[in-house]
Protein backbone atom coordinates (compact mmCIF):
# COMPACT_ATOMS: atom_id res chain seq x y z
CA UNK A 1 0.00 0.00 0.00
CA UNK A 2 1.26 3.06 -0.69
CA UNK A 3 1.12 6.60 1.65
CA UNK A 4 1.09 10.46 0.20
CA UNK A 5 3.29 12.91 0.89
CA UNK A 6 3.21 16.88 -0.23
CA UNK A 7 5.72 17.92 -1.43
CA UNK A 8 5.78 22.02 -2.33
CA UNK A 9 7.30 22.37 -5.84
CA UNK A 10 9.34 25.31 -6.98
CA UNK A 11 9.46 26.91 -10.61
CA UNK A 12 9.53 24.37 -13.20
CA UNK A 13 9.29 26.71 -16.29
CA UNK A 14 7.57 25.69 -18.93
CA UNK A 15 5.55 23.63 -16.79
CA UNK A 16 3.90 25.77 -14.76
CA UNK A 17 3.84 24.53 -11.84
CA UNK A 18 5.55 27.50 -9.77
CA UNK A 19 4.50 27.41 -6.05
CA UNK A 20 2.35 24.35 -6.83
CA UNK A 21 1.86 21.55 -4.04
CA UNK A 22 1.82 17.68 -5.89
CA UNK A 23 1.09 14.62 -3.84
CA UNK A 24 4.14 12.33 -4.40
CA UNK A 25 3.35 8.49 -3.85
CA UNK A 26 5.87 7.04 -2.05
CA UNK A 27 7.70 3.66 -3.07
CA UNK A 28 7.28 0.83 -0.98
CA UNK A 29 10.29 -1.83 -0.56
CA UNK A 30 10.53 -4.75 -3.14
CA UNK A 31 11.06 -8.28 -1.89
CA UNK A 32 14.30 -7.91 -3.23
CA UNK A 33 15.41 -4.83 -1.09
CA UNK A 34 15.93 -7.64 1.81
CA UNK A 35 18.43 -9.50 0.61
CA UNK A 36 20.22 -7.39 -2.70
CA UNK A 37 23.68 -6.49 -2.34
CA UNK A 38 25.25 -3.00 -1.63
CA UNK A 39 25.11 -2.02 -5.55
CA UNK A 40 21.84 -3.83 -6.81
CA UNK A 41 20.35 -0.47 -7.48
CA UNK A 42 18.33 -1.23 -10.73
CA UNK A 43 16.07 -3.23 -7.91
CA UNK A 44 15.46 -0.50 -5.91
CA UNK A 45 12.74 1.05 -8.00
CA UNK A 46 9.21 3.45 -7.22
CA UNK A 47 5.73 1.52 -7.50
CA UNK A 48 5.02 3.26 -10.03
CA UNK A 49 5.70 1.64 -13.07
CA UNK A 50 4.66 3.46 -15.89
CA UNK A 51 8.08 5.09 -17.41
CA UNK A 52 7.62 8.83 -19.73
CA UNK A 53 10.00 11.09 -20.43
CA UNK A 54 9.22 14.62 -18.55
CA UNK A 55 6.48 16.44 -20.52
CA UNK A 56 6.78 19.13 -22.66
CA UNK A 57 4.84 21.77 -22.04
CA UNK A 58 2.69 22.47 -25.27
CA UNK A 59 1.00 26.44 -23.84
CA UNK A 60 1.51 28.88 -26.46
CA UNK A 61 3.41 31.81 -25.91
CA UNK A 62 2.01 33.97 -28.28
CA UNK A 63 -0.23 37.02 -26.89
CA UNK A 64 -3.61 38.75 -28.10
CA UNK A 65 -3.14 39.89 -31.57
CA UNK A 66 -1.76 43.47 -31.97
CA UNK A 67 -4.51 46.09 -33.53
CA UNK A 68 -7.47 44.50 -32.67
CA UNK A 69 -11.25 46.23 -32.15
CA UNK A 70 -12.85 46.87 -29.29
CA UNK A 71 -14.77 44.61 -27.70
CA UNK A 72 -12.98 41.90 -29.81
CA UNK A 73 -11.50 39.12 -27.50
CA UNK A 74 -8.50 37.05 -28.50
CA UNK A 75 -8.78 33.21 -27.52
CA UNK A 76 -5.49 31.32 -26.57
CA UNK A 77 -5.04 27.60 -25.65
CA UNK A 78 -4.54 26.81 -22.00
CA UNK A 79 -1.53 24.63 -21.44
CA UNK A 80 -1.41 21.17 -20.95
CA UNK A 81 -2.49 19.92 -16.89
CA UNK A 82 0.79 18.20 -15.45
CA UNK A 83 1.16 15.05 -15.24
CA UNK A 84 3.14 13.57 -12.22
CA UNK A 85 3.51 10.08 -13.97
CA UNK A 86 5.35 11.47 -16.75
CA UNK A 87 7.74 12.29 -14.11
CA UNK A 88 8.28 9.17 -12.05
CA UNK A 89 10.28 6.03 -13.26
CA UNK A 90 10.22 2.21 -11.87
CA UNK A 91 13.89 3.02 -12.09
CA UNK A 92 15.19 5.21 -9.02
CA UNK A 93 17.92 7.17 -11.00
CA UNK A 94 15.63 7.50 -14.09
CA UNK A 95 13.25 9.09 -11.52
CA UNK A 96 16.51 11.35 -9.93
CA UNK A 97 17.13 12.18 -13.78
CA UNK A 98 13.48 13.49 -14.31
CA UNK A 99 12.98 15.54 -11.13
CA UNK A 100 16.29 17.51 -12.17
CA UNK A 101 14.85 17.86 -15.61
CA UNK A 102 11.70 19.75 -14.35
CA UNK A 103 13.86 21.74 -11.64
CA UNK A 104 13.35 20.40 -8.53
CA UNK A 105 16.28 21.75 -6.46
CA UNK A 106 19.03 18.99 -5.37
CA UNK A 107 18.56 19.31 -1.66
CA UNK A 108 15.20 18.82 -2.07
CA UNK A 109 15.80 15.41 -4.52
CA UNK A 110 18.21 13.96 -1.83
CA UNK A 111 15.43 14.60 0.89
CA UNK A 112 12.85 12.79 -1.26
CA UNK A 113 15.23 9.92 -2.11
CA UNK A 114 16.65 9.75 1.23
CA UNK A 115 13.73 9.64 2.87
CA UNK A 116 12.34 6.61 -0.32
CA UNK A 117 15.58 4.45 0.94
CA UNK A 118 15.15 4.76 4.34
CA UNK A 119 11.69 3.98 4.83
CA UNK A 120 12.90 0.60 2.63
CA UNK A 121 15.88 0.19 5.08
CA UNK A 122 14.05 0.80 8.58
CA UNK A 123 12.82 -2.99 8.92
CA UNK A 124 15.90 -4.60 9.30
CA UNK A 125 17.57 -1.60 10.72
CA UNK A 126 14.94 -1.73 13.62
CA UNK A 127 15.59 -5.70 14.44
CA UNK A 128 19.06 -4.93 14.63
CA UNK A 129 18.66 -1.71 16.88
CA UNK A 130 19.61 -2.02 20.90
CA UNK A 131 16.12 -1.10 22.21
CA UNK A 132 16.32 2.30 23.71
CA UNK A 133 15.95 2.32 27.27
CA UNK A 134 12.80 4.37 28.89
CA UNK A 135 14.47 7.96 30.39
CA UNK A 136 13.08 7.44 33.39
CA UNK A 137 14.17 3.89 34.11
CA UNK A 138 16.03 2.96 37.30
CA UNK A 139 19.53 3.74 37.09
CA UNK A 140 21.07 -0.10 36.83
CA UNK A 141 18.26 -0.36 33.60
CA UNK A 142 20.14 2.99 31.85
CA UNK A 143 22.98 2.18 31.88
CA UNK A 144 23.96 0.06 29.17
CA UNK A 145 26.82 -2.16 29.61
CA UNK A 146 28.46 -3.88 26.57
CA UNK A 147 27.80 -7.32 25.59
CA UNK A 148 29.03 -9.99 23.20
CA UNK A 149 25.29 -10.31 21.72
CA UNK A 150 25.10 -6.35 21.45
CA UNK A 151 28.58 -5.70 19.84
CA UNK A 152 27.52 -8.25 17.19
CA UNK A 153 24.17 -6.59 16.74
CA UNK A 154 26.19 -3.42 16.43
CA UNK A 155 28.43 -4.42 13.74
CA UNK A 156 25.13 -6.15 11.33
CA UNK A 157 23.52 -2.79 12.28
CA UNK A 158 26.93 -0.70 10.31
CA UNK A 159 26.33 -3.39 7.40
CA UNK A 160 22.93 -2.26 6.76
CA UNK A 161 23.52 1.21 6.48
CA UNK A 162 27.10 0.68 5.10
CA UNK A 163 25.16 -1.12 2.37
CA UNK A 164 22.04 1.88 2.43
CA UNK A 165 24.82 4.46 1.77
CA UNK A 166 26.30 2.80 -1.07
CA UNK A 167 23.06 2.40 -2.51
CA UNK A 168 22.25 6.11 -2.22
CA UNK A 169 25.51 7.18 -3.53
CA UNK A 170 25.16 5.40 -6.56
CA UNK A 171 21.36 6.64 -7.08
CA UNK A 172 22.11 10.58 -6.32
CA UNK A 173 26.15 10.41 -7.81
CA UNK A 174 27.51 12.12 -4.53
CA UNK A 175 28.65 11.61 -1.36
CA UNK A 176 25.98 10.90 1.44
CA UNK A 177 26.85 10.76 5.25
CA UNK A 178 26.07 7.73 7.40
CA UNK A 179 25.25 8.15 10.73
CA UNK A 180 28.06 7.01 13.40
CA UNK A 181 28.14 3.46 15.17
CA UNK A 182 27.04 4.10 18.50
CA UNK A 183 28.05 1.45 21.00
CA UNK A 184 27.10 0.55 24.49
CA UNK A 185 29.11 2.97 26.32
CA UNK A 186 27.91 6.65 26.76
CA UNK A 187 30.37 8.54 24.71
CA UNK A 188 29.87 12.31 23.05
CA UNK A 189 28.78 11.03 19.69
CA UNK A 190 27.53 13.88 18.35
CA UNK A 191 30.99 15.62 18.54
CA UNK A 192 32.43 12.49 16.51
CA UNK A 193 29.62 13.55 13.85
CA UNK A 194 30.42 16.80 13.95
CA UNK A 195 34.08 16.37 13.37
CA UNK A 196 33.67 13.75 10.75
CA UNK A 197 31.76 16.38 9.00
CA UNK A 198 34.41 19.14 8.94
CA UNK A 199 36.81 16.33 7.18
CA UNK A 200 37.03 16.32 3.00
CA UNK A 201 34.17 14.38 2.10
CA UNK A 202 36.43 12.02 0.50
CA UNK A 203 38.16 10.99 3.59
CA UNK A 204 34.93 10.58 6.15
CA UNK A 205 34.22 7.66 5.54
CA UNK A 206 37.71 5.98 6.20
CA UNK A 207 37.61 7.83 9.15
CA UNK A 208 34.51 6.90 10.18
CA UNK A 209 35.56 3.72 10.15
CA UNK A 210 38.09 4.00 11.92
CA UNK A 211 36.81 5.38 14.80
CA UNK A 212 33.85 3.06 14.72
CA UNK A 213 36.20 0.39 15.39
CA UNK A 214 37.81 2.01 17.85
CA UNK A 215 34.50 2.23 19.75
CA UNK A 216 33.99 -1.46 19.23
CA UNK A 217 37.30 -2.16 20.74
CA UNK A 218 37.20 -0.04 23.99
CA UNK A 219 33.53 -1.54 25.00
CA UNK A 220 34.73 -5.00 24.03
CA UNK A 221 37.69 -4.74 26.04
CA UNK A 222 35.45 -3.81 28.92
CA UNK A 223 34.36 -7.68 29.03
CA UNK A 224 37.32 -9.08 28.13
CA UNK A 225 39.55 -7.29 30.62
CA UNK A 226 37.35 -6.84 34.11
CA UNK A 227 40.97 -5.61 35.92
CA UNK A 228 40.87 -1.66 35.57
CA UNK A 229 44.71 -1.55 35.17
CA UNK A 230 44.58 -4.43 32.42
CA UNK A 231 41.64 -2.53 30.48
CA UNK A 232 42.69 0.61 30.84
CA UNK A 233 46.54 -0.20 29.10
CA UNK A 234 44.51 -2.26 26.63
CA UNK A 235 42.20 0.95 25.77
CA UNK A 236 45.38 3.12 25.53
CA UNK A 237 46.74 0.30 22.83
CA UNK A 238 43.71 0.95 20.82
CA UNK A 239 43.21 4.65 20.76
CA UNK A 240 47.23 4.78 19.63
CA UNK A 241 46.16 2.38 17.30
CA UNK A 242 43.43 4.57 16.04
CA UNK A 243 45.26 7.46 16.13
CA UNK A 244 48.18 5.74 13.75
CA UNK A 245 45.13 4.87 11.03
CA UNK A 246 43.98 8.41 11.21
CA UNK A 247 47.52 10.36 10.60
CA UNK A 248 47.66 8.01 7.43
CA UNK A 249 44.79 10.10 6.14
CA UNK A 250 44.49 12.58 7.50
CA UNK A 251 46.95 15.86 7.37
CA UNK A 252 49.09 16.51 10.73
CA UNK A 253 46.92 19.92 10.69
CA UNK A 254 43.43 17.80 9.68
CA UNK A 255 44.33 15.19 12.51
CA UNK A 256 44.94 18.17 15.36
CA UNK A 257 41.53 19.80 14.36
CA UNK A 258 39.51 16.30 14.83
CA UNK A 259 40.82 15.43 18.23
CA UNK A 260 40.25 19.50 19.11
CA UNK A 261 36.71 18.45 18.36
CA UNK A 262 36.46 15.00 19.64
CA UNK A 263 38.61 14.61 22.90
CA UNK A 264 36.94 15.64 26.48
CA UNK A 265 40.28 18.30 26.44
CA UNK A 266 38.92 20.11 23.29
CA UNK A 267 34.95 19.88 23.65
CA UNK A 268 35.10 20.68 27.44
CA UNK A 269 37.09 23.52 26.36
CA UNK A 270 34.81 25.01 23.39
CA UNK A 271 31.70 24.25 26.39
CA UNK A 272 33.73 26.72 28.66
CA UNK A 273 34.35 29.36 26.39
CA UNK A 274 31.46 29.82 24.43
CA UNK A 275 30.94 33.62 25.63
CA UNK A 276 34.33 34.52 24.77
CA UNK A 277 33.90 33.93 20.86
CA UNK A 278 37.38 32.51 20.16
CA UNK A 279 38.78 32.09 16.80
CA UNK A 280 39.91 28.93 15.29
CA UNK A 281 43.48 29.94 15.72
CA UNK A 282 42.69 30.73 18.96
CA UNK A 283 41.04 27.80 19.55
CA UNK A 284 43.98 25.82 18.31
CA UNK A 285 46.29 27.61 20.51
CA UNK A 286 44.21 27.04 24.23
CA UNK A 287 43.87 23.50 22.71
CA UNK A 288 47.38 22.47 22.39
CA UNK A 289 47.98 24.05 26.53
CA UNK A 290 44.40 22.45 27.88
CA UNK A 291 46.02 18.72 26.21
CA UNK A 292 49.10 19.52 27.60
CA UNK A 293 47.25 19.79 30.99
CA UNK A 294 45.03 17.10 30.69
CA UNK A 295 47.76 14.39 30.15
CA UNK A 296 50.08 16.02 32.95
CA UNK A 297 47.10 15.88 35.63
CA UNK A 298 46.47 11.93 34.89
CA UNK A 299 44.75 12.13 31.56
CA UNK A 300 44.82 8.94 28.95
CA UNK A 301 43.48 10.31 25.97
CA UNK A 302 39.60 10.22 26.42
CA UNK A 303 39.66 9.60 29.94
CA UNK A 304 40.24 12.28 32.58
CA UNK A 305 42.68 11.57 35.10
CA UNK A 306 42.62 7.67 34.35
CA UNK A 307 46.18 7.58 36.28
CA UNK A 308 46.27 9.26 40.03
CA UNK A 309 48.73 12.16 40.33
CA UNK A 310 50.04 13.44 43.17
CA UNK A 311 47.81 16.92 44.23
CA UNK A 312 51.24 18.80 43.74
CA UNK A 313 51.56 17.86 40.41
CA UNK A 314 47.89 18.89 39.78
CA UNK A 315 48.32 22.32 41.31
CA UNK A 316 51.90 22.78 39.35
CA UNK A 317 50.25 21.73 35.72
CA UNK A 318 47.21 24.29 37.04
CA UNK A 319 49.69 27.21 37.22
CA UNK A 320 51.30 26.49 33.59
CA UNK A 321 47.91 25.88 31.93
CA UNK A 322 47.31 29.48 33.23
CA UNK A 323 50.71 30.94 31.88
CA UNK A 324 49.82 28.65 28.73
CA UNK A 325 46.86 30.34 27.99
CA UNK A 326 48.13 33.91 28.96
CA UNK A 327 50.98 33.80 26.65
CA UNK A 328 49.15 32.19 24.09
CA UNK A 329 46.65 34.54 23.88
CA UNK A 330 47.91 38.46 25.25
CA UNK A 331 46.62 40.08 27.75
CA UNK A 332 43.39 41.40 26.28
CA UNK A 333 41.96 38.05 25.15
CA UNK A 334 43.13 36.17 28.10
CA UNK A 335 41.01 38.31 30.10
CA UNK A 336 38.30 37.46 28.06
CA UNK A 337 38.78 33.75 28.54
CA UNK A 338 39.07 34.28 32.18
CA UNK A 339 35.57 36.02 31.70
CA UNK A 340 34.25 33.47 30.11
CA UNK A 341 35.20 30.29 32.53
CA UNK A 342 34.33 32.09 35.56
CA UNK A 343 31.07 33.10 37.52
CA UNK A 344 32.75 36.40 38.57
CA UNK A 345 33.72 37.20 34.82
CA UNK A 346 30.04 36.09 33.98
CA UNK A 347 28.31 38.52 36.59
CA UNK A 348 30.55 41.24 35.75
CA UNK A 349 30.53 41.04 32.27
CA UNK A 350 26.63 41.26 32.08
CA UNK A 351 26.61 43.72 34.53
CA UNK A 352 29.07 46.15 32.25
CA UNK A 353 26.48 45.02 29.02
CA UNK A 354 23.74 46.15 31.57
CA UNK A 355 25.59 49.51 32.65
CA UNK A 356 27.36 49.73 29.42
CA UNK A 357 31.17 50.08 31.18
CA UNK A 358 33.99 50.78 29.69
CA UNK A 359 36.17 47.83 28.75
CA UNK A 360 38.93 48.88 31.58
CA UNK A 361 36.33 49.80 34.17
CA UNK A 362 35.35 46.02 34.01
CA UNK A 363 38.96 44.32 33.82
CA UNK A 364 39.78 46.72 36.82
CA UNK A 365 36.76 45.18 38.53
CA UNK A 366 37.36 42.06 38.05
CA UNK A 367 41.20 41.43 39.22
CA UNK A 368 39.75 43.75 42.27
CA UNK A 369 37.02 40.88 42.70
CA UNK A 370 39.36 38.02 42.48
CA UNK A 371 41.69 39.08 44.69
CA UNK A 372 38.70 40.23 47.33
CA UNK A 373 37.48 36.17 46.64
CA UNK A 374 41.30 35.22 47.43
CA UNK A 375 41.10 36.52 50.58
CA UNK A 376 37.62 35.87 51.86
CA UNK A 377 38.84 31.92 51.40
CA UNK A 378 41.59 32.84 53.54
CA UNK A 379 39.14 34.56 56.22
CA UNK A 380 36.92 31.04 55.76
CA UNK A 381 39.75 28.58 56.06
CA UNK A 382 41.34 30.32 59.25
CA UNK A 383 37.36 30.26 60.63
CA UNK A 384 37.14 26.46 59.98
CA UNK A 385 40.56 25.89 61.18
CA UNK A 386 41.65 24.65 64.93
CA UNK A 387 43.68 27.69 66.11
CA UNK A 388 43.00 29.29 69.24
CA UNK A 389 40.80 32.55 69.52
CA UNK A 390 43.83 34.85 70.25
CA UNK A 391 45.60 33.45 66.88
CA UNK A 392 43.02 33.19 64.76
CA UNK A 393 42.26 36.83 65.42
CA UNK A 394 45.78 37.96 65.11
CA UNK A 395 45.73 36.57 61.75
CA UNK A 396 42.22 37.22 60.81
CA UNK A 397 42.58 41.00 61.53
CA UNK A 398 45.15 42.17 58.75
CA UNK A 399 42.71 39.81 56.26
CA UNK A 400 39.36 42.28 56.74
CA UNK A 401 41.58 45.46 56.61
CA UNK A 402 42.58 44.18 53.39
CA UNK A 403 38.83 43.05 52.33
CA UNK A 404 37.46 46.35 53.02
CA UNK A 405 39.91 47.70 51.66
CA UNK A 406 39.25 46.15 47.70
CA UNK A 407 35.58 46.38 48.60
CA UNK A 408 36.76 50.26 49.07
CA UNK A 409 38.19 49.87 45.53
CA UNK A 410 35.31 48.15 43.71
CA UNK A 411 32.93 50.74 44.54
CA UNK A 412 35.13 53.59 43.44
CA UNK A 413 35.53 51.49 40.36
CA UNK A 414 32.07 50.83 39.44
CA UNK A 415 31.01 53.69 40.79
CA UNK A 416 28.12 54.18 43.99
CA UNK A 417 24.89 53.03 41.88
CA UNK A 418 26.58 50.11 39.45
CA UNK A 419 28.65 48.65 43.26
CA UNK A 420 25.06 48.44 44.51
CA UNK A 421 23.59 46.65 41.68
CA UNK A 422 26.56 44.39 41.80
CA UNK A 423 26.46 43.56 45.44
CA UNK A 424 22.19 43.00 44.95
CA UNK A 425 22.93 40.80 41.97
CA UNK A 426 25.42 38.40 44.02
CA UNK A 427 22.88 37.85 47.41
CA UNK A 428 19.91 37.58 44.96
CA UNK A 429 19.21 33.49 44.98
CA UNK A 430 17.28 32.28 41.65
CA UNK A 431 14.73 29.57 42.61
CA UNK A 432 13.97 27.53 39.96
CA UNK A 433 11.61 24.95 41.16
CA UNK A 434 8.26 24.74 39.87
Amino acid sequence: MSSSHSIGLLSVGAAALLAANVYVRRPEAPPQVQTLPAMAVDHLKPTSTEVKAPAESGASTEGPSRGLSRGVTATTSAPPAFQWASVESSDYKQYVANLRAIGFPEELIRSVIIADIDKLYAPREEALKVKPVPHDAPMAQRQSYPTAEKMERILQLREVRLEKQAVLQEILGTYVPREILRAPMSRNYEAYEYAIGLLPPEKRDAVQLIQENEFVADDMQKIQYPNHADELEAYRRSYEARNQSLMEILTPEEFERYEMNTTPAGTELARRVIGMEPTEAEMLAMFRVAYEYWVATGGVYGRWRANPVPSEQIAAAEQRLEAGLREALGPERYLDYQMATSDTGQQLRNLAARYELPRETLAQAFELQKEAEGVSKTIASLNRGGASDHQASGNLAPLQIQLADLEQKMQQVLGANVWQAWQDGRKHQVDLKP
